[in-house]
């Protein structure tokens, strides 16, 4: 746990100190990017989270997604039972309000979507590693919810400074199928095997 709560230090620190120039500039990067991914252009259904502070921006590729038709979700967070439930958007602008830890998330006239039909989850993470691990702020949202989504692609979104050669995780945890950054996109396969595969 101690070495977990150091890199969610250092890593934040760095990313931080990113302007908001540099910020835009990367998410637009690896927004491009991800939007080529072919199991994003086939998914029907994707879950985005919405970011905040000094992460990769979501919210012009949540705005993109709806503009290509997709159906586009976003979680809110119970933070008593620690559960994420994704809910649909339809204006980013009008349907996002601050909730728990000050994290937009859909307001209450945002219909639920069941996990079982989202194509692809964007997922969020402080620090990933070379193989498609996660570490993210601690609270376990994540590692529970992916359980439930088995027919989705999940697809890591961070910027390149956010990737170390490997970071501490369990069996409990879920690693990514695709790790999309501003820099590059690498692709594992679903048994864990982590040979790079071109998209």
């Amino acid at each position: 746990m101690q070495a977990k709560r150091e890199l969610r230090r250092v890593v934040i620190t760095a990313r931080d100190g990113l302007s908001p120039s540099d910020i835009r500039r990367r998410s637009e990067a690896a927004g491009s990017r991800l939007f080529a991914l072919p199991p994003f252009q086939a998914a029907g259904t994707i879950m985005f989270f919405v970011s905040f502070g000094s992460e990769i921006d979501t919210i012009l590729m949540i705005e993109r997604a709806l503009g290509l038709s997709k159906r586009v979700a976003a979680p809110r967070a119970d933070p008593v039972s620690r559960v994420l439930t994704p809910c649909e958007l339809r204006s980013p602008a009008e349907d996002l309000t601050p909730g728990a830890y000050g994290i937009r998330e859909p307001k209450p006239h945002c219909p639920p979507v069941d996990p079982a039909e989202l194509d692809l989850v964007v997922v969020p993470g402080v620090a990933w590693s070379e193989d498609g691990y996660r570490i993210g702020y601690g609270g376990g949202y994540y590692d529970r919810f992916l359980v439930h989504c088995e027919r989705a692609a999940r697809v890591g979104l961070a910027f390149e400074m956010q990737v170390l050669p490997g970071v501490p995780h369990g069996p409990e945890d879920l690693p990514v199928h695709i790790l999309v950054t501003d820099a590059r996109v690498r692709c594992f396969l679903a048994t864990g095997d982590t040979r790079e595969r071109k998209v």
